[in-house]
């Protein structure tokens, strides 16, 4: 890709954003539309098309694709809000905090069709796993995967070996059968990252759930500093370990995007709660790098906000570009320094380079 559909990639993707360059339309190109599509923003790229009445001003196949994705987004979403519905009413029963991360709280929260989320991801304590696995269990779900559009349940050496070697939990999954969703799948997470022992963190978490009311639902959800925190965290994890890397899911779009629009909803007030929060949790670092990079690839002037993260990270600069396999423990830095330039780079494992013994000690 050139450097003028890079920005048109960008400026599709910008949607609070008050104006469109409309110069860069005549770079509608194939290779625009696809990484659109691949980050999970098309959407968002045809409603901002639309609300600017530049629709008229790109390929008529261009136009087509987006505007059936963001149609098939809403109806989906109407699926997805059901299923929202109906495992918060699950989950009622439940003696045990458990909030609701990400797209369950994300994608009504959004404008209609902007956001879509495959899962409803849960937050919970780890000693309350096996009580709303129970509850989910006695709901219908079961444990398992889909592979080719079809069920295949966990094994229950799988399930064992998931907890204790790889710290997660076989998703919980069941046949709902509505419009874009046949299944649906519930994750249940106890950890802020790749690593277990961070118990006091989640604790600290969920004593700020509150219900949250968007598009006549009531979410069980972290509050609104904690959320914030929770993407930050949960961005800095995907975007800095190998195995994401080399699946390249490491820096989706729409993960930048949700930090961006939450974002550029804080006052100064906000972005103060946040730093301070999250230095109370320890993780001031991990929110200063999603803001950061998050600035880098949309363009985001805020002085204030970028001054708070600076200093979060207290000089430490190379912590943006540091990688970790968690396999072997062993570390890499990325040689490009621009979070813009990475998000373009087709083969993020090869930009970057082992971090010897000596240069870590």
């Amino acid at each position: 890709m050139n450097k003028k559909e890079k920005r048109l990639v960008i400026e599709l993707c910008k949607f609070r954003k008050s104006w469109f360059d409309k110069d860069l339309l005549e770079y509608a190109s194939p290779a625009v539309l696809g990484y659109i599509f691949y980050n999970r923003m098309q959407a968002i790229a045809f409603d901002r098309l639309r609300k600017h009445n530049l629709l008229g001003k790109i390929n008529r196949e261009f136009r087509s694709a987006l505007q059936m994705a963001y149609e098939q987004n809403a109806m989906r979403n109407k699926s997805f809000f059901q299923c929202i519905d109906m495992v918060t009413k699950i989950l009622a029963a439940c003696s045990c905090k458990v909030a609701m991360l990400k797209g369950a709280y994300l994608c009504p929260y959004y404008p209609d069709g902007y956001r879509t989320s495959n899962d409803i991801d849960l937050l919970v304590m780890p000693e309350d796993i096996t009580v709303v696995g129970d509850i989910l269990a006695d709901a219908g779900f079961k444990q398992g995967s889909i592979q080719n559009g079809k069920f295949i349940p966990a094994s229950r050496i799988d399930i064992i070996e998931s907890r204790v070697l790889r710290g997660e939990v076989v998703p919980y999954i069941k046949e709902v059968n509505l419009p874009y969703m046949k299944y649906l799948e519930v994750d249940i997470n106890f950890s802020l990252d790749y690593k277990n022992g961070n118990d006091h963190l989640v604790q600290s978490l969920l004593n700020n759930i509150y219900i949250a009311r968007e598009k006549n639902l009531n979410i069980p959800t972290l509050n609104k500093t904690d959320f914030f925190i929770h993407l930050c965290a949960h961005l800095y994890k995907e975007a800095t370990t190998i195995p994401w890397i080399e699946m390249r899911r490491d820096m989706t779009l729409y993960k930048y995007c949700d930090i961006y629009y939450l974002l550029s909803e804080m006052d100064e007030k906000d972005v103060e709660n946040v730093f301070s929060r999250s230095k109370d949790l320890g993780l001031e670092k991990i929110c200063a790098y999603a803001i950061l990079e998050t600035m880098c690839i949309f363009d985001m002037n805020n002085e204030f906000t970028q001054k708070l993260a600076i200093e979060a990270l207290d000089g430490d600069f190379n912590f943006l570009l540091q990688v970790i396999s968690p396999k072997n423990k062993k570390k890499f830095t990325y040689r490009t320094r621009s979070a813009k330039k990475r998000f373009f780079t087709e083969n993020r494992i090869r930009d970057l380079m082992e971090v010897t013994q000596n240069e870590t000690s």
